[in-house]
């Protein structure tokens, strides 16, 4: 008699626990996906931080004459290779690395009225890019860079 009352699981508890169990894999794949492309962002504004960081160095190591106030200069992703401050970068979101012969990626610095040096940067990636849609002033200065200022391209 206490055999009968033991019975396994229906058929519809079964697939009750499978569509739930479905449920909680497709939230968790969608968490990840999400996770996955917020550190594909944080690596691309990381590599616009070692331009800006290459360029540092460069003019650290006086290799930038400025004129008089309000002058600037801009530093190319090629010379900053070129010169071996900077190894090619690698796109994060497609995994390539940015050729330094065709990439028009940049570094700006401008001297200002009080002798100051402002950075700004433009890096352009395969598909995005840390650059305003501005012709005046479309670089994007280091202290604003962050992920709400990448752009698809």
């Amino acid at each position: 008699m206490l055999l009968r009352d033991n019975r396994g699981m229906t058929l519809i508890e079964l697939l009750a626990v499978i569509v739930i169990l479905g449920i909680i894999s497709s939230i968790a794949v969608v968490a990840v996906l999400q996770l996955i492309e917020k550190s594909k962002e944080r690596a691309f504004v990381s590599d616009a931080y070692m331009l800006y960081e290459a360029a540092r160095l460069y003019v650290g190591a006086e290799k930038v004459e400025f004129l008089p106030a309000r002058s600037s200069a801009a530093l190319t992703y090629r010379q900053l290779v070129d010169e071996e401050l900077l190894h090619p970068l690698q796109d994060p979101f497609t995994g390539n690395v940015l050729p330094p012969e065709t990439n028009p990626s940049y570094v700006l610095i401008t001297k200002g009225e009080d002798g100051s040096l402002n950075y700004s940067i433009c890096l352009k990636g395969e598909t995005k890019q840390i650059c305003t849609y501005s012709d005046t002033s479309p670089e994007v200065p280091v202290e604003a860079l962050s992920v709400e200022q990448i752009r698809d391209r």
